[in-house]
């Protein structure tokens, strides 16, 4: 009886230990197979990247369309894209006070792309210059290169100050409450003109923000309303070399990413991407803007040489010091849908307001400097959120717009921007 127990028992032990040993097996090849993924991790990122595309997507409010462009990103990369460059993402994929450093690379291993997370950001505001100054320091020291470019998608109202209130269809009205500003038309579709309020940045701090950067960034792309803009871009200056952006809304898909990041990394010269970049932007909107859904046929883009602008400040004062011609501010270009409208075609204000073709003709030739005409495109008419329709584009497109004319109820803020000041 004892010897039958000991049996017993002796049994038990092997059985259970058989099953621990096929249970250890059976974790071991999960095990394994992550190991071996790191250890044969098919990317080694160069010790010095030609080129460094950094894309930074603030805020929630867009949260949805962010994704779509990073799926966009995605399906752009792959073994050649971005070859021996760094595409970075810094974006707040959980909540509003927190970011994310990512990069987006091909996998000779999986023979995809692949993300990683560079850095995270317990704490992380948008609207601090400090802190976004910081993320794009860190997204520097984590990808050197040689050359580096920021697309900034977002929101996007110009000069407009936060500290001023916002902007609505009916802006200039005085019954309308502060809290009931900056609301789209009733069925309106989405676009990248509003939202997020509270987590803004003033052009002035992201000017800023460049020169705290122990690098220089070659250009940036505003994927954001309203930014090609000529107070607002006349602060940035002297902070990167080229900018691309629209005068009027964006829809809230943005750009094609597919089809742009190719070039930004392509073997060109940095105006030549922006200018296919500007091209593929235009192309979208014009041939195949209704592959997505809650869109429209609405795209219009420029190109701002930033070293030209001084210039254009003297064309500029040069045509206010001239002689003055009546003009009636219907007859302006504008590029938004207010009732009061505060953004005009600059060229076309120019043509309309100024007595002296010599100086109007002076100030056109530099402004082919500043903003070249094979980027300054435009579909047809544009989209407005704000009184739900397309609005017709006439010959008068420059793709730069001014506020000085306007009489809208936040226009004379205008008067204390850096491009006023240095035209009168």
């Amino acid at each position: 009886m004892a010897i039958q127990q000991l049996k017993a028992a002796y049994l038990q032990i092997i059985r259970a230990a058989g099953l621990w040993l096929l249970l250890l097996a059976a974790a071991l090849p999960a095990a394994c197979s992550k190991q071996e993924k790191e250890a044969e991790s098919g990317y080694n990122p160069p010790a010095m990247a030609d080129r460094c595309v950094v894309l930074y997507m603030p805020g929630r409010n867009l949260d949805y369309f962010y994704r779509q462009n990073l799926n966009g990103i995605a399906r752009a990369v792959s073994s050649t894209v971005p070859g021996n460059g760094r595409m970075l993402v810094c974006w707040q994929p959980d909540n509003s006070r927190t970011a994310v450093l990512q990069e987006i690379y091909y996998d000779t291993q999986s023979r995809q792309c692949e993300i990683r997370t560079l850095k995270e950001y317990d704490s992380f505001a948008a609207e601090s210059p400090a802190g976004v100054a910081a993320l794009l320091s860190d997204a520097v020291t984590a990808a050197p290169a040689r050359q580096y470019g920021l697309i900034i998608g977002c929101h996007g109202k110009a000069w407009v100050s936060r500290t001023s209130g916002n902007l609505s269809m009916n802006s200039a009205d005085p019954d309308r409450q502060p809290e009931d500003l900056w609301i789209p038309a009733p069925g309106a579709l989405p676009t990248r003109s509003f939202g997020d309020s509270g987590h803004e940045l003033e052009i002035q701090e992201l000017a800023e923000v460049f020169t705290k950067q122990r690098v220089r960034f070659d250009y940036l792309i505003f994927d954001a309303c309203f930014m090609a803009n000529i107070e607002t871009l006349y602060d940035l200056r002297n902070a990167v070399d080229y900018v691309v952006a629209s005068p009027c809304e964006i829809m809230a898909a943005g750009f094609p990413y597919d089809r742009i990041i190719p070039h930004l990394f392509a073997d060109e010269t940095t105006r030549e991407a922006l200018e296919a970049a500007c091209r593929e932007f235009w192309e979208f909107y014009e041939y195949d803007w209704d592959t997505i859904a809650d869109n429209e046929q609405s795209g219009c883009i420029s190109l701002a040489v930033m070293s030209e602008l001084e210039g254009l400040a003297t064309a500029m004062r040069n045509v206010k010091q001239g002689t003055q011609a009546y003009f009636d501010l219907n007859a302006l270009q504008s590029y938004e849908g207010f009732n009061n409208h505060l953004f005009f075609d600059l060229g076309c204000y120019v043509e309309k307001s100024c007595g002296d073709q010599g100086l109007i003709d002076a100030f056109n030739e530099q402004l082919e400097r500043a903003f070249p005409t094979s980027c300054r495109l435009s579909t047809e008419q544009f989209y407005s959120a704000y009184n739900h329709r397309l609005n017709l584009i006439f010959d008068d497109y420059t793709g730069v717009t001014v506020s000085e004319p306007s009489q809208n109820s936040k226009a004379p803020g205008c008067q204390q921007t850096a491009w006023y000041q240095a035209t009168h």
